[in-house]
């Protein structure tokens, strides 16, 4: 498991020219700043009331046009932000202009021009550095206030989950070097260039930290420019190698040909309709694909998604596939729409809920299906676990617009022996069916034969509590549990 908040140590290179590196150092120290957070995130246990707010610490660096680059993570969930020069006392006042939750990259802005007095914008390397070469981190890890200058090696560049959403994968640059928390968001440098920014390291590992790459970097930077984060465009296909000579001999597939075939069509991908299981992608812009889906992308075998990773939302790409025995040429625009099923890590979010007769619907969210792992009702947990991984693959989604949950029962006399249908997924109230939190409301306004009845997924027994005294019994409850609203739905456009 990934954790966040790490920093990760670095070795300044070698260079011909030493006194004009520590000038170099010296300017670039002047743009590297303290980040102070006080945040509070959200509680979707009790969704009608946040978590007990706390303070953090992080590292950001100044870059053109007068903005912090730093770690999404540091800053999700703020409350109040503080920025801080190298030997400069003063704290300033910082706002999030834009946030970048699947690549855990944020941009902060300061009102008061005066904090940019003598600071030089840290400019973004042209290249990555090869395996093996030092590089440089700058930073304010715990232990100590002033700014911290490490050195380590470059030992890996790969993909791997960023656990600030605990979806996506995206390029990293490994560190060969010690770890120590507070340092996110300081720049890793090479030659006096970004080459990336510290962000996560492993909990189990020695001397292992990762930074969030210049590609990486670059692809939010220009996603940016507009005034809009799209994010990246998915191209939502499952693929398998084709070194099995059965596989290939189905498909019909030449031994000069090499390439993966699709297996699966995500329904919110931009491939959907356009590309077919059973497809044997060969090329992806003119790179040939191998049997194992790699590209030879400067000088390094990477996977070919690396092509897709540098597209913004909204351009195209174009694949050479192999199709009922022979090629064909596909250009596919990238406007994959948002994905309900997709159970990232939620940030900047109130909960969305509905409480009547003392229970609580929320809709199914990775927030959530962590509480319910910490609940006493095992049989539905694991029912939310096998729908929040295979709803799309088994067709589970259609029909919804995201999965409704009872998540929890405040006891009271109405809703006395509600408590097996905690966890349970909705299908209907009151013989209307359950698309959306908003239909729960809707359906309690037409009770059946004086009852509210309650349906399941997987259930014989409905849940069934008396309207008229589910009516009388709501402000009573509220009270009782200190809670001001019974409702956020928040399902404004």
């Amino acid at each position: 498991m990934l954790v966040t908040g790490i920093m990760l140590l670095a070795t300044l290179a070698r260079s011909a020219h030493p006194a004009q590196d520590t000038l170099a150092m010296a300017e670039i120290r002047k743009s590297v700043v303290k980040i102070y957070v006080t945040f509070q995130s959200e509680n979707y246990a009790m969704p009608w009331q946040g978590s007990i707010p706390s303070k953090g610490t992080g590292t950001g660096f100044v870059i053109s046009k007068r903005r912090i680059l730093t770690n999404a993570h540091i800053v999700s969930d703020a409350r109040f932000i503080q920025v801080q020069k190298d030997a400069d006392a003063k704290r300033y006042p910082a706002q999030v202009t834009f946030f970048g939750h699947d690549c855990d990259l944020a941009i902060l802005s300061v009102e008061d021009d005066s904090f940019f007095e003598g600071t030089a914008p840290v400019e973004l390397a042209d290249n990555l550095p090869e395996l093996n070469d030092e590089v440089t981190v700058l930073g304010y890890p715990m232990g100590g206030t002033r700014l911290s200058v490490t050195k380590g090696v470059v030992s890996r560049i790969d993909y791997s989950i960023y656990s600030h959403s605990s979806v996506d994968q995206h390029l990293v640059l490994q560190v060969d070097a010690a770890i120590n928390p507070g340092n996110s968001g300081g720049p890793v440098l090479f030659n006096g260039k970004v080459v990336g920014l510290a962000f996560q390291g492993l909990s189990w590992g020695e001397n292992i930290g990762y930074a969030i790459p210049r590609p990486v970097l670059q692809h939010f930077l220009k996603d940016i420019a507009d005034g809009r984060y799209h994010g990246y465009p998915e191209l939502g296909a499952g693929f398998l190698d084709t070194r099995n000579s059965a596989l290939r001999a189905m498909l019909k597939l030449p031994a000069d040909k090499t390439g993966v075939v699709i297996y699966y069509l995500d329904p919110f991908g931009s491939a959907k309709g356009r590309i077919k299981t059973g497809d044997v992608l060969l090329s992806i812009d003119g790179y040939a694909i191998a049997n194992d889906g790699t590209i030879s992308l400067n000088g390094n075998n990477v996977i070919f998604a690396e092509l897709l990773e540098r597209k913004q939302w909204g351009e195209s790409i174009t694949f050479q596939i192999w199709r009922n025995g022979a090629e064909k040429k596909l250009d596919i625009p990238l406007k994959n729409p948002v994905d309900p099923f997709v159970y990232r890590n939620l940030y900047n979010t109130q909960p969305r809920y509905f409480i009547a007769g003392g229970l609580v619907f929320s809709p199914l969210t990775r927030p959530y299906l962590r509480v319910a792992g910490r609940g006493s009702h095992p049989s539905n947990n694991h029912q939310l676990t096998y729908y929040s991984q295979y709803a799309k693959i088994d067709g589970l989604h259609e029909g919804v617009d995201e999965f409704v949950v009872l998540t929890g029962r405040l006891p009271h006399t109405v809703n006395t022996y509600a408590a097996g249908f905690v966890n349970g997924i909705v299908t209907e109230v009151n013989d209307r069916p359950v698309r959306r939190l908003s239909d729960v409301k809707e359906a309690m306004a037409s009770p059946k034969n004086g009852f509210h009845v309650v349906r399941f997924v997987g259930m014989d027994d409905s849940l069934i509590i008396d309207a008229d005294a589910t009516k009388k019994a709501d402000p009573e409850i509220l009270a009782s549990y200190g809670i001001s609203q019974s409702e956020y739905l928040g399902e404004k456009e």
